[in-house]
């Protein structure tokens, strides 16, 4: 019992220590825009139609994101981005002419944790003229697709949607520079860890013979992302 209470009284100890740090409070809010390239492999390399020439490209994202400071250098925060993109492609097989269109949508939403390599400043003193930071994050990557398939002169068709989510990871580094008083432009290079599971549809023969059959793909979301975003900071 004796040992309990001295481990009680250090833990209180060793919080009341942390609280008395801690400055948890809103630090800032940004908003950006980034350059993200996800693999999508499944879609680009495997897929009829991305062996047909519709691939995925990388494309402009727009993000929103706060920050809150826990202690000196640290801090926690949210972001979230959305990434839009199409890919078509004209496909032939056993004679048979159709058109297949893919629009996929992704909005990662993430929560980051940063440690930013500041050095101290006296009041007075002329601010670093970048200052560096590092970080890693939690994502949920919510995704939805909208499948257009036109058969040319026959049946099969297509027009449907599917959606879903799973978590994933990213790890990033930037610099800030200051542009007048609390507002700053940060630089960011994030790297994507994450997937999500593609139900497939394929579908051979044509009319009465037809045979559709259904399996589930793996598409990989990795790939670098590059930002700029105009950062308000209250403190």
């Amino acid at each position: 019992m004796k040992n309990i209470k001295m481990l009680a009284a250090a833990g209180l100890v060793a919080f009341s220590a942390f609280s008395a740090q801690a400055q948890v409070s809103l630090k800032s809010i940004s908003v950006g825009a980034g350059y993200w390239k996800p693999s999508l492999d499944y879609w680009n390399k495997e897929s009829v139609m991305g062996q047909a020439g519709g691939k995925f490209d990388g494309a402009i994202a727009p993000t929103l994101a706060l920050e809150v400071g826990v202690v000196k250098g640290l801090s926690v925060g949210a972001r979230v981005s959305s990434w839009k993109q199409s890919a078509s492609s004209p496909i032939s097989i056993a004679g048979i002419n159709r058109t297949e269109k893919l629009t996929l949508s992704i909005i990662p939403v993430a929560l980051d944790v940063k440690y930013a390599f500041a050095k101290p400043v006296a009041e007075g003193e002329k601010q670093p003229f970048l200052t560096p930071y590092a970080g890693v994050s939690v994502a949920r990557y919510f995704v939805k697709n909208e499948f257009n398939r036109v058969v040319e002169k026959g049946t099969g068709s297509v027009n449907e949607t599917q959606a879903g989510n799973n978590y994933g990871f990213q790890v990033f580094v930037g610099a800030e520079k200051q542009l007048v008083k609390k507002l700053y432009l940060a630089l960011d290079l994030r790297y994507h860890l994450g997937s999500y599971k593609q139900a497939v549809k394929t579908v051979t023969g044509s009319g009465s013979t037809a045979v559709t059959t259904s399996s589930s793909q793996d598409v990989s979301l990795n790939g670098v992302e590059a930002g700029l975003s105009l950062r308000y900071k209250f403190k």
